[in-house]
């Protein structure tokens, strides 16, 4: 035997410290990955609840042939002078109704919902027939 044999115990302290900065990497990179879903599927989210306000006022429209009157009624939003606005509060979101051109029988507009700070979720161009038979 020699007089002098090293221990293996520092080594292996070594080893199981990288392990561990390994796993602590490869769980941060996971993380970040779980965040980045959910703020995604939070804003498709929003997006999907946007786009369904927006088709209904739209539906509402073509319904009522261009009343904005009555549109404004079952939506629960107020008149402007081009169009009409209406605020949903639990989802944080605003959606406006701007009349754009006219012919004889048929209305265009834009429909825009925007969350409460003005940025701008979704908008659509529409056109729905106004006047005729009820």
């Amino acid at each position: 035997m020699s007089g002098y044999e090293r221990s293996k115990a520092p080594l292996a302290l070594m080893e199981q410290i990288i392990m561990i900065l390994v796993f602590a990497l490869a769980s941060a990179v996971c993380l970040q990955a779980f965040v980045y879903s959910d703020r995604l599927s939070r804003t498709d989210e929003q997006r999907q609840n946007a786009l369904a306000k927006a088709q209904m006022v739209t539906e509402y429209c073509k319904a009522c042939q261009g009343d904005l009157e009555r549109v404004s009624e079952a939506v629960g939003a107020e008149l402007t002078e081009d169009g009409l606005r209406a605020g949903f509060p639990a989802e944080g979101m605003v959606l406006s109704l701007r009349l754009t051109d006219q012919t004889e029988y048929l209305q265009r507009a834009v429909v825009s919902v925007t969350d409460q700070d003005g940025t701008d979720i979704c908008h659509m161009d529409i056109a729905y027939q106004i006047g005729g038979r009820p």
